[in-house]
């Protein structure tokens, strides 16, 4: 049997949802692999990342209300240039990456890198909003809370609502409802390694790639 594939679920917070003007707050990942336990298949974590960043404009309140993130929480947090370093290097070179609605979150992630200058990462993105909805084709909706609410205990996880939209914990539920929905699609071989690109891909479509946004 293969290495199972390493992923990471990565989540950002912003001040408002266009990526053309608006900045990012917050970003965070959770690495993580499977295993099989007792014959089921359950995710592994392997490490977090996790950083505000400070925003070029001050924040809505509008949108603090949403991830409770203040102007005052930010004031004095790194530069988002640090911040995408940061998680670029904890990343690392191999693994891919998947976010929920990916394309808002590496929308966002491109511009930083384009307006700073630095090296454009070459990891696959993967949208989970994408699989899950070929997964689970029977809910009528596939907001990532009303997913892990409706998986329940195949989760492992007690959803916390108020903690929902802070990125770190976002990241968490996702990798819970991930472990709980691919194996209702996959095998161990599919998520093997140097198969798992080619196994979403069959579903998704061809992974997205940060270089591919503005």
């Amino acid at each position: 049997m293969l290495p199972f594939v390493t992923l990471i679920a990565f989540d950002i917070e912003t001040t408002g949802l266009d990526a053309a003007k608006d900045d990012i707050l917050e970003l965070a990942g959770v690495k993580f692999t499977f295993e099989r336990i007792n014959g089921k298949l359950t995710t592994k974590e392997i490490g977090r990342y996790q950083s505000l960043a400070k925003p070029t404009m001050m924040i809505p309140d509008e949108v603090t209300r949403i991830h409770n993130i203040t102007n005052q929480m930010v004031e004095d947090a790194p530069s988002l240039p640090s911040v995408l370093q940061g998680f670029f290097r904890f990343c690392g070179l191999s693994p891919i990456l998947v976010a929920h609605n990916a394309s808002f979150d590496a929308s966002f992630i491109a511009k930083g890198i384009r307006k700073h200058g630095q090296v454009m990462p070459q990891h696959p993105v993967i949208d989970s909003l994408k699989l899950i909805r070929k997964i689970l084709p029977e809910y009528a909706s596939h907001k990532l809370g009303e997913v892990a609410r409706k998986l329940g205990d195949q989760t492992g996880l007690a959803l916390k609502r108020e903690e929902l939209h802070r990125a770190t914990y976002d990241c968490v539920v996702l990798k819970e409802v991930l472990g709980a929905c691919l194996p209702k699609r996959y095998q161990d071989k599919d998520l093997a390694m140097d198969q798992a690109v080619k196994s979403f891909e069959s579903i998704h479509g061809p992974a997205l790639r940060f270089s591919q946004f503005p």
